[in-house]
């Protein structure tokens, strides 16, 4: 067996039967995506497929693992039984036969049955790191797993009474180890386990994961996870072993492995140093892509102020840490099938072009910016564009005094050691906010503003006013971004709306744009 290794998919669901082709990189792969985009619809449909590449057992484990023993759990009809957790029980003898097939956790407590070197591999675990003990039984013909803690060894308890994330870590092990299996499918492996825990699992996994041979247990792992803790990315390759969902009745997306967005050097230093906020955006349909850590906190603030509901809509908000990464992580996420919002400065427009050829560079965004385009008369978003910025940047070299007592005063005049930048930051702020009365400038704002219109309906959002800062209530010198971010987020909240919405438009544009949700309306 080689990697990749191509594999169909047939999938039965409430939209029909089909078939989905995907390709597998390596050893372990993720499927990723938001609730509904149809990841356990195409693990389930994997099943089948592997049977021509190992002659080892392929097992699927489901989302919903511990259903069985709800029963004794759970108050299901109205009626309390306080007592039944302690008669939980696991299916008959004969199940161990079909253990396999079975895709609740009964399947790997019947392997642990019939498999003592098993049971020793995960008792050895239980012991070391939760001080538990495990022991099963046979009652009536029927599996019985119980549970004692080691500082009180000689009382057992029920299986029904154990803890629930304690259960899905005892069940995946015994399918990680056990070498009958070669293929393991598992939905959701991150179910009831705390983040230290998922951490653990993952490692175990990452570990077991391999190519499956008649004398090792290692196997091919799949699974469907919604968990940043579940997904390791160190490098950008790692990308290539993911597949992302975002809706059950499209393809599936995968990088494709020459992909040039991998090699470049921002991508490869956002990938390095990826926090839990940036694994989260690979989750979303719609991430926000902004420049920092403080744009993030205003944004969060402004979002939870006018219940916006960013998260619910499938958003969530990555900072890049810098525009100089900004168009080549637009061109890697839409590689995921994901489609961003993008906030940036305005030095992202006044130093060059290469944001907006990169934002526009996807077909279907350029097509409706076109769009808008020539209903205004003219002949495409990235021509327009680029009129208007050599426009501009011939206004800001050759009519710099018409402009300079007014521009001068902006903090991007004397933000850097370039002056030539300088001036074209400083001055696009002042074309937009300040009143110019010299016509050649006039002129270019009007310009302007219809070109920043189509960016905003297509996602583009460029701060009209400079950065982010310049929005905020007072005008002090910042020294710590971050620690300004904070202090006026707190401002925010106590801010009447209103004036909210007047101050912080701009931003405010972005996010609802972002969001496309519905103000939620209690009183309907």
């Amino acid at each position: 067996m080689e990697f990749p290794l191509s594999i169909t998919a047939n999938i039965n669901s409430h939209e029909g039967n089909f078939s989905r082709e995907i390709e597998l990189r390596s050893p372990l792969t993720f499927i990723v995506g938001p609730n509904g985009s149809g990841k356990t619809h195409l693990l389930k449909g994997l099943k089948g497929s592997f049977n021509s590449y190992t002659n080892k057992k392929v097992r699927f484990i489901s989302a919903g693992r511990l259903g069985p023993l709800e029963q004794y759990r759970s108050n299901y009809d109205q009626y309390d039984r306080p007592d039944e957790a302690d008669k939980a029980t696991h299916g008959y003898k004969s199940y161990s036969e079909y253990r396999h097939k079975i895709e609740t956790i009964n399947g790997d407590l019947h392997t642990l049955s019939v498999r003592t070197d098993i049971l020793i591999k995960v008792r050895e675990r239980l012991q070391k790191l939760f001080k538990r003990n495990i022991k099963i039984d046979w009652d009536a013909g029927n599996l019985k797993v119980s549970f004692a803690r080691l500082d009180n060894s000689d009382s057992y308890y029920s299986s029904g009474r154990e803890a629930s994330g304690l259960l899905h870590l005892v069940g995946i092990l015994s399918a990680l180890y056990d070498d009958e299996i070669g293929v393991l499918l598992i939905d959701e492996p991150e179910v009831s386990l705390h983040p230290q825990l998922q951490a653990f699992l993952l490692k175990e996994i990452t570990r077991v994961a391999g190519i499956p041979g008649e004398d090792n247990y290692k196997k091919i792992i799949v699974m469907a996870t919604h968990s940043t803790e579940m997904i390791k990315i160190s490098k950008t390759d790692d990308l290539l072993s993911f597949i992302f969902c975002n809706d059950l009745k499209e393809d599936p997306i995968q990088i494709p492995k020459d992909a040039g967005e991998l090699q470049n050097k921002h991508v490869k230093s956002l990938v390095a140093r990826l926090g839990q906020e940036h694994k989260l955006a690979l989750f979303s349909r719609t991430p926000l892509l902004v420049e920092g850590p403080s744009d993030v906190i205003i944004c969060n603030t402004l979002s939870d102020k006018l219940y916006l509901n960013l998260e619910a809509a499938g958003s969530q908000i990555l900072p890049i840490n810098g525009k100089e990464a900004m168009p080549e992580t637009v061109k890697l996420f839409r590689l995921m099938g994901k489609t961003p919002t993008v906030l940036v400065d305005a030095d992202a427009f006044a130093d060059s072009l290469d944001l907006v050829r990169a934002y526009f560079h996807n077909e279907k965004i350029r097509n409706a910016a076109d769009r808008l385009a020539s209903e205004k008369g003219h002949s495409g978003i990235l021509d327009l564009a680029k009129d208007i910025y050599d426009n501009f940047c011939s206004l800001v070299q050759n009519n710099w005094d018409s402009i300079a007592n007014i521009a001068q005063n902006h903090s991007y005049f004397s933000l850097s050691e370039n002056e030539s930048l300088d001036k074209k930051r400083s001055a696009l702020c002042a074309v937009f906010n300040e009143q110019i009365s010299n016509e050649a400038w006039s002129m270019l704002k009007n310009r302007l503003c219809v070109l920043f219109d189509i960016f905003e309906e297509t996602g583009l959002f460029i701060l009209r006013k400079g950065t982010l800062e310049s929005y905020y209530h007072d005008n002090n010198e910042i020294t710590d971004k971050v620690e300004a971010a904070v202090t006026e987020s707190e401002y925010i909240l106590s801010f009447p709306e209103e004036k909210l919405r007047s101050t912080y438009q701009d931003i405010l544009k972005c996010l609802k744009y972002a969001s496309n949700s519905e103000f939620i309306d209690e009183s309907r």
